[in-house]
């Protein structure tokens, strides 16, 4: 096996694979998307141009996103296993982390900061972050880029600011709309597309063959009742919205995705109508929502069983909504409750296929791990109850974070501790929503079962990239006969072709970009630099996990909370006059603080109200405080529990902990300073009562100041 070489790649660690070379070397010289099957190393190519960008232009930076939290960590961890560069180069930025903090981490020294879309977003939208220095943006699972997602935002804003932007989208599967596919491409600026499919010739030795088998059963007669209760009371509304002119053509070809558009288009009449005509459009809106619960409900006894549809029926009749009401109180319902009484017993033929699926699977292989795909939480918990009688069967329900009506969720601790588990062994099998469909890093799985197809082709192409990785893979999908199972079967083939052709064809659908400046020369790192990097011997053996990353946090926060006390003591120094940002940087950088910690002490300042920015300068907010006066005090001597200070150098007063509001540091002996006071007696005590630090002297020498 060859190897890749470059100065900031670790030896023998890359695979020398003349596809990912050749997608890099067209993506480091112009804004590229690449599509390629999953498993062939996508944030390699990835960490390859970052390398490129990093060797040639030693003042940039590289920014890598991800639309989860999870994918962000596990991209991180793949860069610092690849890459030759000290650990403080590797930072990540998610919503956990405090804006303070993060402001940190964007005026740091960090080369490579992995972050997720929104947090990005937001710290532009609110200053608290340029994309001028950085020389490469990756946007992962880059399909996202349409309409309001915050990938837009980024790349218009880092094209908008950036001298020379290199952005990198990636994705396995951009769609099968070339509207939208051409929509993700501008709102990337992409110029160039690098697709692969499975028979390109430099693809092809590295792909591990995937067997895709369909295993079709046929609707037990038990339910046919139930069937055709649901399609009556479903054909009702839908007569109704035909006779009121809502609905047009057969009923029989009345679809969900047109009762949606039906609704949209209701409710939009209904704000623009005046409040005395929405009575019959508020009707029709009832009568259209009932029609699509009852194609929910119809699909769910067709392609999941009884117990899934008794679920949402429990949840429905509780969720007070007066339409669903409606529904429970119609005479169709409570037949359709006295059916599913006597027919609980009547499981799905697919719960019982699934059983001999997995059963056949461990008896070839023990060691497998499995990934059973459902679109429902309440079928993931049946389907756990059922496979758990199975001998050898160690499985858990994966789902994502909301919890919703009695049904808990998983956080992303609990995501990660069941991945783990299926990683060492301690489980075999997850059953999973579309949870696991991208964003976690899910180990190799020998197979996948679908348990009932889906049109997406987006994530029919996920879900099967599961399998596959690192041998060959096997994908399982399970579908009932004359069901919208089989229409969603045939829908993600052809979707799936149909994105092929698309992507084949993309590089002459684009546009030009338009670049307003030369690409800048190169200005590559240093021998010394070099030299320093190739001393670091290894990939960094410490674990890519939570607690690493909350450790930092607080290490970072300890360095903020210490620049704070330092900056207001520079700040009141200089009194109303103030600092320039630039004054301040300089100063607190000879004070050992980098110029992200110091702005990030600042910003806290400001937050606080200690300290107010204006025209570039951090200056005391005089606060308008009845009965105080501005006077110098000088403290004497510094006792348990108070202070003796001197008050214009005329009076003597006791200063309590209390009636001190500034910064700790000043209260020791010979300390000098401004502030807005208050004088008063207690007994025959004068005391004086600071409530605004407004300026503070300083120190000769300045050794005796923390």
């Amino acid at each position: 096996m060859r190897f890749a070489s470059h100065p900031l790649l670790y030896s023998d660690t890359v695979e020398d694979r003349e596809y990912q070379r050749r997608i890099a070397e067209a993506a480091t010289d112009r804004n590229t998307l690449i599509v390629l099957p999953t498993a062939l190393g996508k944030t390699v190519i990835s960490a390859l141009i970052a390398a490129n960008v990093l060797y040639g232009y030693r003042d940039k930076r590289v920014l890598v996103m991800a639309p989860t939290r999870p994918l962000v960590m596990q991209h991180k961890g793949t860069f610092q296993r690849i890459m030759r560069l000290p650990d403080r180069d590797f930072t990540v930025l998610t919503g956990k982390t405090p804006s303070d903090l993060r402001e940190v981490v964007w005026n740091g020294p960090s080369r490579i900061v992995f972050a997720t879309p929104q947090v990005v977003k937001n710290d532009i939208l609110r200053e608290g972050l340029s994309l001028r220095d950085f020389g490469l943006l990756v946007f992962d699972e880059c399909h996202r880029a349409v309409k309001e997602y915050a990938y837009t935002e980024v790349a218009q804003q880092y094209v908008k600011h950036s001298d020379y932007p290199l952005i990198l989208g990636m994705t396995a599967s951009p769609g099968s709309d070339a509207e939208r596919v051409r929509a993700v491409c501008e709102s990337l600026f992409v110029e160039h597309v690098e697709y692969r499919m499975d028979e390109d010739p430099d693809v092809k030795p590295y792909i591990h063959p995937i067997e895709v088998e369909w295993r079709r059963v046929d609707l037990p007669l038990q339910y046919h009742p139930l069937r055709d209760l649901l399609g009556a009371m479903l054909d009702d509304r839908l007569r109704w919205l035909s006779g009121k002119g809502h609905l047009r053509g057969a009923l029989g070809r009345v679809t969900r995705s047109k009762l949606i558009e039906l609704g949209a288009e209701l409710r939009y009449n209904a704000e623009l109508s005046m409040e005395e005509e929405r009575g019959p459009i508020y009707r029709a809106i009832m009568e259209q929502s009932m029609a699509l619960t009852l194609f929910h409900m119809l699909e769910l006894v067709e392609t999941q069983g009884v117990y899934t549809l008794k679920a949402f029926m429990d949840r429905m009749e509780n969720d007070g909504k007066r339409g669903h009401r409606t529904l429970a109180g119609e005479q169709l319902y409570g037949r359709l409750l006295q059916l599913l009484d006597d027919e609980a017993s009547f499981e799905h033929p697919k719960v019982d296929l699934l059983r001999q699926v997995v059963s056949d699977q461990l008896r070839a292989n023990p060691g497998s791990r499995l990934l059973v795909f459902t679109q429902y939480r309440d079928t993931a918990t049946h389907l756990i109850e059922e496979l758990t009688r199975i001998d050898g069967v160690r499985a858990e329900r994966f789902v994502g974070q909301a919890s919703r009506l009695g049904d808990v969720g998983l956080t992303q601790e609990e995501q990660a501790a069941l991945v783990e588990d299926l990683r060492n062994g301690h489980l075999n099998i997850l059953v999973a929503t579309s949870i696991a469909e991208e964003g976690l890093d899910i180990p190799e799985v020998d197979l996948v079962v679908f348990y009932e197809p889906i049109p997406s082709e987006i994530r029919y192409i996920q879900r099967r990239g599961r399998t596959g990785r690192r041998t060959a893979g096997k994908t399982i999908i399970l579908a009932t006969n004359d069901t919208s199972d089989m229409i969603s079967l045939y829908a993600s083939s052809r979707r799936v072709e149909k994105m092929s052709s698309i992507a084949s064809k993309l590089n002459s659908m684009l546009k030009p970009v338009l670049r307003l400046r030369p690409r800048p020369a190169t200005n590559p790192m240093p021998k010394e630099e070099i030299a320093e990097i190739h001393s670091i011997t290894g990939p960094k053996a410490e674990p890519i996990t939570n607690i690493n990353e909350m450790q930092r946090l607080k290490h970072t926060s300890r360095q903020v909370a210490k620049a704070q006390r330092t900056a207001y003591l520079k700040i009141l120094e200089k009194g109303t006059m103030g600092l320039s940002d630039e004054e301040l940087t300089r100063e607190m950088e000879e004070e050992g603080y980098s110029k992200g910690v110091a702005r990030a002490a600042v910003s806290r300042l400001v937050k606080e109200k200690r300290v107010k920015a204006s025209d570039g300068r951090s200056a005391i907010p005089l606060k308008n405080i009845p009965t105080t006066i501005s006077r110098n005090i000088e403290i004497e001597k510094v006792m348990q529990g108070h202070a003796v200070a001197w008050v214009d150098e005329k009076w003597r007063a006791r200063l309590t902990a209390e009636d001190y509001d500034g910064p700790q540091d000043l209260i020791r002996k010979g300390s000098k300073f401004k502030a807005l006071c208050h004088l008063y007696h207690e007994g025959e005590t004068l005391c004086v009562r600071v409530r605004q630090v407004v300026q503070a002297q300083r120190s000769k020498g300045g050794s005796d100041r923390t």
